[in-house]
């Protein structure tokens, strides 16, 4: 046997080439990297977040369970960092989560808006005797 050939005998493995070294893309041009960040004004793009639907949700849902998550690791395992790292992670993650699962309600309805088949009156903050006024009466007009 010789160098560090640990087949017993068996023909070699082929080489694996690196996807990274053999990219045929060409790397991005500096100057298109350079302006890319330039067209970034991060105090108007954080102004407009706050008017921004499922915004507000998200944050709080997402402050929420970071702190909850947080403390229950910190005082687990009593580790600081850790804690503040898994916290961290959890408030990324439910904010991507929750924005992402109310923007995709809003596609719905409006998907549902605009095949007609959403009521007109909304009966979302109406009592039961309201909503069987408001369904009576737009069954008549139809």
């Amino acid at each position: 046997m010789s160098g560090n050939n640990n087949n017993n005998g068996k023909e070699p493995l082929p080489e694996i080439p690196l996807p990274i070294l053999n990219d045929p893309r060409p790397a991005p041009d500096k100057d298109q990297v350079v302006s890319a960040f330039k067209t970034l004004e991060p105090a108007r793009d954080l102004s407009t977040m706050a008017k921004s639907p499922c915004a507000k949700e998200s944050f709080v849902d997402g402050a929420a369970l970071g702190l909850g998550v947080g403390l229950l690791k910190a005082m687990r395992s009593g580790a600081g960092r850790s804690a503040a790292n898994w916290g961290f992670g959890a408030f990324l993650l439910t904010t991507i989560g929750t924005w992402e699962y109310c923007h995709y309600k809003i596609r719905q309805k409006r998907q549902i808006m605009a095949s007609g088949q959403m009521p007109i009156v909304s009966t979302i903050d109406m009592d039961s005797a309201k909503k069987r006024e408001a369904i009576a009466a737009r069954q008549k007009d139809v």
